[in-house]
Parts: C-alpha cells; structure tokens; sequence
C-alpha cells in the first residue's frame, strides 16, 4: 500500500523584532547580544490516517513557517547612506531565511518520497517523523554554519560615516553708526578722542545654532552675525577750516578702513569654519568648547591686527593739528 503523503506549507510570516542603535556599530552591538541577527522557524507537524489494520494511509505535512527579521527602532530619524545600508542588510537577510525555507520544503519532500512506500505503524511513524524533524534542524543548522548565519551572503553591516556637516551663514556689510566727539580745534578734538576707549570700533556680534544627526554629529550648523562699526563724527567739522577738515576727512578715512579690515579678518574666519564645521566629526556634546575656542581664536586674529598697527596708527590714523588757528 502507497502512503499518500501531503503538505500544507505556507509562505513564512514575518515577525519583526525592534532593535536600537545610533549608528551601524551600535546595531551591530545590539545584534550581536542575539543568537542570529534573524532566524527560520518551521514548527512541523505530522498528522496521519490509519487504515483498519492501523496501518499509516497517510500523512499530512503542515508548517507553520516563521521569519523573524530586525525592525531598527530609530530608522526615520538616521541619514539616508545609513538607511540605505541597513535595507541592503535586510533584503540579504531575508533572501538568507527564504533559503532556509527552501531546504526546509527539500527535507519535506526526501521526507514524503522515503515513507511512501514504507509500511508503517504508529511506532513506525513516530521513529520516521522524529527522523524528518531532525532532519528539518539540521538543514537549517549546517547552512546557518556555512554562511556564519548568513554573513558570508550579505547578513553584515558596513560602516557608513556621519553625514557631513551643511553650513549656513549669514555675514552682512557692517552696519554703521556713529557717536559725537567736541572740540573747537583738532588738538580739542585728539584730546576729547584720547578720552575715549575706541576711536573706532567693529564688532561681529555673531552667534550659532546647531541641529544634530541621530548619532549626535552636527547636521546643520547656522552662523548669524550682525557685524556693526562705530566711527566718531566731529561735532563742529562745519566750522572748521580747510587743513582742519583735511585732517578729520583723513583720518576718518583710514579709520573707516581699519575697522573694515576687522570685518575681512572676521569673514576669513567665518570661511575657516565652515571648512572645519563639513570636514570634521563634531559632536553635539563638544559643540559650545568647539564653538567657544574657535571665537576666542577670533578674537586673538583682531587683537593681533590691533597690535601690529597700534590700532590703525601706523596705517596713518591720526590727526594733524598743523592748521589749527
């Protein structure tokens, strides 16, 4: 007597499990805390018939197959070279479990073709199906070590880099204002001057704002400044004569390019950023040290320019007092 021998076998359900991570090297971590980064599960069962002599009619096969395949928790939020990666790993994995169905439906028909032809009992089934169900295991097992549980065909993750840096600015011409300064004569006018703290004063005034990627490196950085230059304006320059007016109008020149000299040191600083924000790894927890020393080095650029020229004194910001009544 044939047995007959049918299946009922399902395409697998998937089963997502969540798993967290920053980056490609903390989904490995976290991956690699399970037994596989996915895994196969069959769960065969075998139901018979008997005929009157308890003799094995037939046999029904079902599976009830399950995949059970990564879900990354914090995807959405990730850079798109990253997301890219991570579906490239799951399509790997899941052609990797969907061979691992294939050998398991290979082993279920050797298992139908061996016992047609058999007379078997219900102790004969029992040793038979016990058989079939080790051999289910075992096909998934060897190909899980073959592959290092699918490793070799694709199941790994590369190390995909930070998004660079996007840098945004805003850096417009200074905005000019002035303050008064009285005297009657140009020496009246250097001593009210040498009063004062500045004769001429720039200013920045610049601030930043960062957003972050998921993994805490800069995702735009925004730079705002509001740059500003004080100059003086001579009080009585209408009563004045003509040397008097000269000199003032000649001073307040080379002043005027001093200060914007500052603005040019400044905007050379703000290039240097954004070349050092998109070329290099800054983290959100650094960002307010980062920002804190590259100002300061500003600032050292402006003092030293300061010093080189005393202030714009050697670049011929004076007064001459020569025309003075």
């Amino acid at each position: 007597m044939v047995i007959s021998v049918k299946t009922k076998i399902p395409k697998p359900t998937q089963k997502p499990f969540s798993v967290s991570g920053v980056d490609m090297t903390a989904l490995e971590d976290a991956l690699n805390k399970r037994d596989s980064w996915g895994s196969y599960a069959g769960y065969p069962v075998f139901s018979a018939k008997f005929d009157k002599s308890k003799k094995v009619s037939e046999i029904t096969v079902s599976l009830k197959p399950v995949t059970k395949v990564p879900k990354w928790k914090e995807y959405a939020k990730s850079t798109k070279n990253r997301q890219a990666e991570w579906d490239r790993m799951i399509k790997a994995l899941e052609k990797y479990l969907l061979s691992l169905h294939a050998l398991t439906l290979e082993v279920v028909a050797k298992f139908a073709d061996s016992v047609k032809d058999k007379d078997l009992d219900k102790a004969g089934l029992s040793t038979e199906t016990k058989a079939a169900k080790a051999a289910l295991a075992k096909a998934v097992e060897d190909y899980a070590s073959k592959t290092s549980n699918g490793n070799t065909v694709g199941v790994s993750l590369e190390y995909i880099d930070p998004d660079p840096a996007t840098f945004k600015k805003t850096v417009p011409s200074p905005k000019s204002s002035t303050y008064s300064v009285s005297g009657k004569t140009i020496r009246a006018v250097f001593e009210a001057l040498k009063k004062r703290s500045f004769w001429g004063r720039y200013r920045s005034n610049a601030s930043y704002k960062a957003t972050f990627q998921l993994d805490g490196h800069i995702d735009v950085f925004t730079l705002t400044s509001k740059p500003s230059i004080i100059m003086p304006k001579w009080k009585e320059y209408s009563k004045g004569n003509t040397g008097q007016k000269a000199s003032w109008d000649n001073m307040w020149k080379k002043l005027n390019t001093h200060e914007n000299n500052h603005h040019k040191i400044f905007e050379d600083c703000v290039a240097d950023l954004e070349t050092t924000v998109t070329t290099t790894d800054v983290l959100e927890a650094d960002v307010a040290k980062f920002w804190k020393d590259e100002t300061k080095g500003w600032q050292d650029m402006q003092d030293a320019y300061d010093s080189k020229t005393n202030h714009g004194v050697k670049e011929g910001v004076e007064l001459d007092a020569s025309h003075d009544p």
